[in-house]
């Protein structure tokens, strides 16, 4: 009778020390992967939000400036405010709060009333007061700032709800409304240097001002449509424009660099007001996703 021996065949200990390694190395390289990919999914998602925000204050601010009134107001007020009141990083010591204030043609229609609408209004687009407040016990980091956009609907014959009923309309005709230049230059100061008091926690109706959220610095120049000789850019303007007739100058503090208000009224002749504006905007996700945020010029061509 044969028998066959039989044998057991079995990992030696190097086979199995270099099979766990090699096990090892294909975890470490899939979780590589999967983070890489879980942070370029949040990349791009941050990237996609920043972007839906930017044509949303794009497209509106196109459509506001398309019926720019140059028989009225155009009031821009630029704050400098220091980066260390509001807990954001140091690296720059000023970052700059522009805010404007301008009378518009269009389409409006009154949020608390759908039936109200005007094709005229009064427009004020900047920060919200809370988010300019550096009193504030716990100030706003820069990239949780709200962007505001508050109408007066211009509705001459619409009698006024009375006291304390709050409204986006106005009895009053655009004549009047621009003819009373010291209450429309005090209203529009008012506004440009608190800005509009939002508080979309306690009160409902500040909804209709909020624009969008995550708007850090906010920058606004103007240019009368001079063009530089070396390279025929334009000549764009901030504090100092060289002539008066381009806006009335009106420097409010003196630090470095100071706060200044800018105007065009209707004493001013239109071939003095801006041929184009500039806004140039910080973006930032909600979940904070890209601390830096993103930097983008957006050009606004007024016209003649």
């Amino acid at each position: 009778m044969n028998y066959k021996l039989r044998t057991n065949k079995a990992f030696t200990l190097i086979e199995l020390v270099v099979a766990v390694a090699l096990f090892a190395m294909v975890i470490s390289f899939s979780s590589v992967i999967f983070k890489v990919s879980i942070e370029a999914y949040r990349t791009s998602s941050a990237n996609a939000e920043i972007m839906q925000k930017l044509r949303a204050i794009t497209d509106q601010l196109n459509r506001d400036f398309k019926g720019l009134q140059k028989d009225g107001y155009l009031m821009l007020y630029s704050e400098f405010v220091s980066k260390y009141e509001f807990k954001d990083s140091p690296s720059q010591e000023y970052f700059e709060a522009a805010r404007i204030y301008y009378f518009t043609t269009g389409d409006f229609q009154s949020w608390f009333d759908p039936g109200i609408r005007s094709n005229i209004a009064r427009v004020y687009f900047g920060h919200d007061s809370i988010s300019l407040d550096p009193f504030n016990p716990n100030p706003i980091p820069i990239s949780q700032w709200n962007l505001a956009r508050d109408v007066e609907l211009i509705t001459p014959g619409i009698l006024l709800p009375p006291p304390p009923a709050v409204v986006d309309y106005n009895d009053i005709s655009y004549a009047k409304r621009k003819a009373d230049l010291k209450e429309t230059r005090t209203n529009a100061n008012n506004l440009l240097s608190s800005g509009i008091p939002i508080d979309i926690q306690n009160d409902p109706n500040s909804v209709r001002s909020l624009m969008c959220q995550n708007v850090g610095e906010i920058k606004i120049e103007w240019t009368d449509g001079t063009k530089y000789l070396l390279d025929n850019s334009l000549n764009w303007f901030g504090l100092v424009s060289g002539n008066s007739n381009y806006g009335n100058i009106i420097e409010v503090r003196g630090k470095a660099p100071p706060t200044y208000r800018a105007s065009w009224t209707p004493a001013i002749p239109k071939k003095y007001w801006p041929k184009a504006l500039k806004f140039t905007f910080t973006l930032y996700d909600s979940k904070g996703i890209l601390e830096k945020g993103r930097t983008f010029t957006h050009i606004v061509y007024l016209g003649d």
